[in-house]
């Protein structure tokens, strides 16, 4: 289990320094990239310590882009997740509306939806703001009430694709098993439940942390239609103004926030599958 840890930490790291190199070359050192006069090195470690030579406020930035990325990622993993849930456990017309309701939502642009809902929900039922932020320093309520319609629009469309991973797990458990489960008096929709529970179960910490990853990167058009001083919208800003530094500084803290995020779900998983355990203690 220890040598499991460490190759995740080593992955990690591995992860975080190949995307730092990539980033550094193409927007640094390759012809055309705009480096600057300071030596090439102290540019290079300059990425891991936030200075990339011009003034730059990510962390600000993010104490936006983050919170909306988990809350998208906890509406995804609700909506979705229950609503797999709910078809695996009620075959028939509930499995059925749920693959009608999840297979559209899943195609749904998150931008696109973020401008529906915030025309209902801001627009005509005036529940919600329809855009900007409040910082957490002058009011938390008012800055997680800014940040609930864009992680709507950011979490649902995934909502839709776990909805969808979750129902394919139920419908794809192993036959074996349910035999056996069968001639240990088990019904056969108990026995069902059972095993693509634990399926679901097992799976749903890296699915998590990869959906995490996606959203992050997707969070930059999101936070441009809802006008949040997010990480995502200073880096499209950053490429449209062609700031190189600021444009490599911002993606590089965006691919570590993303990678720690995944270094967590792949370490959960230790919790959740008894399985992998019992193997890593071999």
């Amino acid at each position: 289990m220890r040598d499991y840890v460490l190759t995740r930490l080593a992955l990690a790291a591995a992860t975080v320094l190949g995307a730092a190199a990539l980033l550094f070359l193409v927007l640094d050192i390759l012809p055309g990239a705009g480096g600057t006069e300071r030596p090439a090195w102290a540019r290079f470690l300059g990425l891991f310590i936030g200075d990339t030579g011009t003034p730059n406020t990510f962390g600000d930035r993010l104490a936006v882009t983050l919170p909306l990325a988990l809350l998208a990622l906890l509406v995804a993993a609700l909506v979705g997740v229950g609503l797999g849930l709910a078809a695996g456990r009620y075959r028939g017309l509930v499995d059925r509306l749920v693959r009608i309701a999840a297979a559209p939502l899943a195609l749904v642009p998150p931008f696109w939806l973020g401008m529906l809902l915030a025309l209902l929900f801001a627009g005509l039922l005036k529940w919600l703001p329809a855009g900007g932020f409040v910082p957490w320093g002058d009011s938390p309520p008012a800055a997680l009430a800014s940040l609930l319609l864009p992680a709507a629009a950011l979490g649902l469309p995934y909502a839709g694709q776990l909805a969808l991973r979750v129902r394919r797990a139920f419908a794809a458990i192993d036959a074996r098993e349910l035999s056996r489960l069968r001639a240990d008096g088990v019904a056969v929709e108990q026995a069902a439940w059972r095993l693509g529970l634990a399926d679901v179960l097992t799976d749903l910490p890296q699915t998590l942390g990869r959906t995490f990853a996606a959203l992050l990167i997707g969070s930059a058009l999101v936070e441009s239609v809802f006008y949040l001083p997010g990480l995502g919208r200073q880096i499209l800003a950053a490429a449209e103004q062609h700031d190189l530094t600021l444009l490599r500084g911002g993606l590089l803290v965006l691919i570590l926030v993303a990678t720690i995020g995944a270094l967590l779900m792949a370490l959960l998983r230790l919790l959740t599958d008894p399985a992998m355990r019992r193997e890593l203690q071999r």
